[in-house]
């Protein structure tokens, strides 16, 4: 009889251990970063009251996925390595930016598309860009720390941002940059600097960049992703801010 009691106890005390541990899913906190350049506007504008379309979609995944996190401001070239060295657990890229080798490497795993994204060859208004030949031959202004899937194929100029791309480009500094086409006509209109879309540099979409560790979040988060997407709200959060694009608050500092 004792050890019947003592049996019972025992199981008792497994079966509430089990039910206080928290599961994986309940448990995660996850770390990221979304500032890209720090003057990566509309994506992120450092203003709490619009923060930018990227806090807000994924800030509304997390929410519905039912998993906390917090953003890190870091530079770019700082996300990548804080992601390699797993300091933090994603970030948001798109693989029409990578290398095959970086696509294939093992220790990411990446959600569903979020939002589609495109990038361009920028050139001062009037000047007559050639692809084949100016490529080849003179350097292409490009963000430090940014991914960029050919740059084995030209001579990259990094500059801090988007932002001193345009300016570089106004100066003359440069005669052709890869650019996002709305950072690209955010910075054009609040810098006054005309310039001229010359050809696309990539189509793609941007995904949630996982550390392969989270894996068992990836189900979450892609459902989450799915159902957002057919209720409308990325639609509805990048509208918001393709209606107010030369309107957005900015930080003279940045």
């Amino acid at each position: 009889m004792r050890l019947l009691f003592i049996i019972c106890l025992s199981l008792i005390s497994w079966t509430s251990a089990i039910a206080a541990t928290p599961s994986p899913l309940a448990a995660s906190k996850l770390t990221y970063s979304l500032s890209g350049s720090g003057n990566y506007y509309p994506y992120y504008t450092h203003n709490t009251s619009k923060p930018g379309i990227l806090p807000e979609m994924i800030s509304a995944i997390l929410k519905e996925a039912g998993i906390s996190g917090q953003n890190i401001e870091l530079p770019a070239k700082r996300t990548n390595y804080y992601l390699q060295t797993e300091q933090i657990d994603f970030d948001v890229i798109s693989p029409s930016w990578l290398s095959e080798s970086e696509l294939g490497n093992e220790k990411f795993v990446y959600s569903h598309p979020i939002l589609e994204i495109k990038e361009f060859i920028v050139i001062r208004q009037g000047f007559q860009y050639i692809d084949h030949i100016h490529r080849k031959k003179r350097p292409v202004g490009t963000v430090r720390g940014y991914y960029y899937h050919d740059d084995n194929e030209f001579e990259r100029l990094d500059f801090n941002s988007e932002k001193e791309l345009l300016q570089a480009l106004e100066m003359q500094r440069i005669d052709s940059i890869i650019v996002g086409d709305l950072p690209a006509l955010y910075w054009g209109k609040k810098l006054d600097i005309a310039f001229s879309f010359a050809a696309t540099h990539s189509v793609g979409h941007l995904h949630l960049r996982l550390l392969a560790k989270h894996q068992p979040l990836l189900d979450k988060l892609n459902q989450a992703i799915s159902k957002l997407r057919e209720e409308g709200r990325f639609t509805q959060i990048e509208q918001s801010y393709m209606e107010s694009l030369h309107d957005l608050p900015h930080d003279p500092e940045r």
